[in-house]
C-alpha cells in the first residue's frame, strides 16, 4: 500500500480533551442551569468528603477509647497482683508501671476531647451543606443544637484518675450491736476486726482512689458509633437520595428506599444507640445475645475483682469473680461470696442483676424465636398430623373387622364358652368406639383444614386443597356404610361356610348372646 511522505495524517482528539473543552465552553457561557448543576455536584462532593471525615474521626475515637480501657484494665491487674502477691513482680517498679499506663489514659483523654470538638465541627459543616443549618453557623452556637451534647460527652470522657494522684478513702459500715460481758461489765464486738463506738460495732473499709478508674469503661459507647457505620446507617448518599425529587418510576423507588433507610419518612432515629441495638438483635439475635452476655460477664468480673480484692479474701482472683457473676446473672444467687464494699454491691447490681436480667430476657426471646414454627414448617406439621389421624382411622377400621370376624367364628363353634363370647363382644364394642372416635377426629381435621384454607391466599388454597382432596373424598358418610356392608357380607359368608361343613346340625344361639 502506497504512503505519502511529508503529509500529516488526521488525528482523533482524546475523550478527555473533548470533555474538558465542553466543560470550558459550558462554564464560559454562564448558563444558570449549568451553574446550578455544578453547585449541586460540588455540595454533594463536599458532603461525601465530610461524611468520610466523620467516619475517620469516629474510627480514631473508637481506637483511643479501646486503648484507654485496656490500659485501665492493666493498671487494675497490676494493683491486684501487687497486693495479693500471686505473681512475683519484685523486679518491676510498680509505681512506674502504673504511672506509665495512667499517662497513656490521660493522653488518650486529651486526644479524645480534641476529636470530639473536631467531630462536632464536621457534623455542623455537614448540616450546613445539607441545608439543615444556615450558613456561617458554628458548632458552639446554641442554634446548631450540638453544644449540650459536646459538653456532656467532654465531661464523660474527661473523668479519669490522673497520673500521680493517690488519695485513700474510708467507708465506715455498721456491723452489729456490741456484746456485754456480765463478768467484767465491759462491752465488746463479736469480731475483733470491728471497731467499738458506743454500744455498736463498725468496720472501716478502705478503698483507694484508683477505684475511680472504672469510669473509663463508659468510653466503650464509642464502639456503637463505629458499628453504626459498619451496618450502613450513615451511608454517604442516603441523605441526598432521601432529599432528591424524582418523577420517573425508578427514581421514585430510589427515593422511597432512601427515606426508609435514612428514617426521615417515619422519623426514626437511625443514628441512635437504641436503634443500633434493636437492629443487631433483630438481624443477628443469637450472635448479639452471646456477645452481650460475654462482654457484660467479663467486664463486670474485672470490676468486681478490682474493687473487692483488698477487703474480701473470697474475691481475690479472676476465677472467683467470674463464678460470682455467673451465679448472679443466672439468678442462682450470690452464693457464699457476696461483695462487702458498697462499690462492689453497685457493680454487681448493675452488671450482674440488671445486665443479667436483660440479657436473660434476650436469650429467652431468642430461644422462643428459634422454636417458633414458620409457615412452611406449620404446613408440614399439619400434613404429619393429618397422616397420623388417617393412619389411626384405618387401623381402627381393620381392628373392627378383625374383632367382628373373631366374634363370628366363635359364634359358629359349639365348644365356645359364654366367657369367650363375652370377651369377643367386649373387644368388638371397644373397637367400634375407637373407630367412631377416629372418624370424628378425621371429620374435625377436614373442617379445620377447610377453615384454615379460607384464610389463606388463592395459591395456598389450591396447593393445600389438592393435598387434602383425597382424605376428604375417601372418608365421608358413605365410607361407614360401605364398611358396614362389607362386615355383613363377611358375616354371611362365614355363616354359609359353617353351615355347609355341618349339614346335620342346626344353628345354636348361646344364652345371653
Amino acid at each position: 500500500m502506497a504512503t505519502h511522505d511529508g503529509m500529516d495524517r488526521p488525528r482523533s482528539p482524546k475523550k478527555s480533551e473533548v470533555y474538558e473543552k465542553q466543560l470550558l465552553n459550558r462554564s464560559a457561557s454562564m448558563d444558570p442551569v449549568w451553574q446550578a448543576a455544578t453547585s449541586q455536584m460540588a455540595k454533594m462532593k463536599c458532603a461525601r468528603v465530610l461524611r468520610v471525615r466523620r467516619y475517620r474521626i469516629e474510627q480514631c475515637m473508637t481506637l483511643l477509647s479501646l486503648v484507654s480501657v485496656f490500659a485501665t484494665i492493666l493498671v487494675m491487674q497490676f494493683e491486684i497482683v501487687s497486693s495479693t502477691h500471686v505473681v512475683d513482680v519484685s523486679s518491676l517498679r510498680f509505681d512506674t508501671v502504673v504511672l506509665v499506663f495512667r499517662t497513656i489514659v490521660s493522653a488518650t483523654t486529651l486526644f479524645l476531647i480534641g476529636l470530639i470538638l473536631f467531630r462536632a465541627d464536621t457534623v455542623c459543616k455537614l448540616r450546613i451543606v445539607t441545608f439543615r443549618l444556615p450558613p456561617h453557623t458554628k458548632y458552639y452556637h446554641p442554634s446548631a443544637g450540638l453544644l449540650m451534647k459536646i459538653l456532656f460527652e467532654v465531661a464523660l470522657v474527661s473523668v479519669h484518675v490522673p497520673p500521680g494522684w493517690n488519695h485513700p478513702f474510708m467507708d465506715t459500715r455498721f456491723m452489729s450491736a456490741s456484746i456485754l460481758n456480765t463478768t467484767t461489765g465491759l462491752q465488746s464486738c463479736p469480731d475483733e476486726s470491728h471497731r467499738l463506738a458506743g454500744s455498736f460495732c463498725y468496720k472501716d473499709l478502705p478503698w483507694p482512689s484508683s477505684q475511680l478508674d472504672v469510669v473509663v469503661f463508659v468510653r466503650l459507647y464509642m464502639l456503637f458509633r463505629w458499628l453504626r457505620h459498619r451496618l450502613g446507617f450513615e451511608s454517604v448518599d442516603i441523605e441526598w437520595l432521601g432529599r432528591s425529587s424524582s418523577t420517573s418510576k425508578i427514581d421514585t423507588l430510589i427515593h422511597i428506599y432512601a427515606l426508609v433507610v435514612s428514617g426521615t419518612e417515619w422519623h426514626v432515629q437511625t443514628q441512635s444507640l437504641a436503634f443500633t441495638v434493636k437492629y443487631m438483635f433483630r438481624k443477628h439475635p443469637v450472635r448479639f445475645a452471646a456477645v452481650a452476655f460475654a462482654t457484660t460477664w467479663m467486664f463486670t468480673s474485672v470490676l468486681v475483682e478490682f474493687i473487692e480484692h483488698a477487703i474480701n479474701v473470697d474475691l481475690d482472683s479472676t476465677v472467683e469473680a467470674l463464678w460470682l457473676l455467673v451465679l448472679t446473672m443466672s439468678t442462682a444467687g450470690l452464693g457464699s461470696i457476696p461483695p462487702k464494699s458498697f462499690q462492689g454491691q453497685v457493680v454487681v447490681a448493675m452488671g450482674g442483676i440488671v445486665g443479667g436480667a436483660i440479657i436473660s430476657a434476650l436469650i429467652t426471646s431468642v430461644l422462643i424465636q428459634s422454636l417458633r414454627v414458620t409457615d412452611a414448617e406449620a404446613a408440614v406439621v399439619d400434613i404429619l398430623v393429618a397422616r397420623h389421624v388417617q393412619t389411626d382411622h384405618q387401623v381402627a377400621a381393620i381392628h373392627v373387622l378383625e374383632r367382628f370376624g373373631q366374634y363370628v367364628v366363635l359364634l359358629t363353634r359349639h365348644a365356645t364358652t359364654r366367657t369367650a363370647l363375652r370377651h369377643a363382644k367386649t373387644h368388638l364394642f371397644w373397637s367400634t368406639v375407637t373407630f367412631q372416635a377416629s372418624r370424628h377426629a378425621l371429620a374435625h381435621l377436614n373442617q379445620s383444614a377447610m377453615h384454615v384454607l379460607d384464610r389463606k391466599t388463592a395459591a395456598v388454597k389450591f396447593r393445600t386443597t389438592a393435598l387434602l382432596s383425597a382424605p376428604t373424598a375417601a372418608h365421608t358418610a358413605a365410607s361407614m356404610d360401605a364398611l358396614e356392608r362389607k362386615m355383613h357380607a363377611v358375616h354371611s359368608t362365614l355363616l354359609v361356610n359353617a353351615m355347609a361343613h355341618r349339614p346335620g346340625h342346626s344353628h345354636r344361639h348361646p344364652k345371653g348372646g
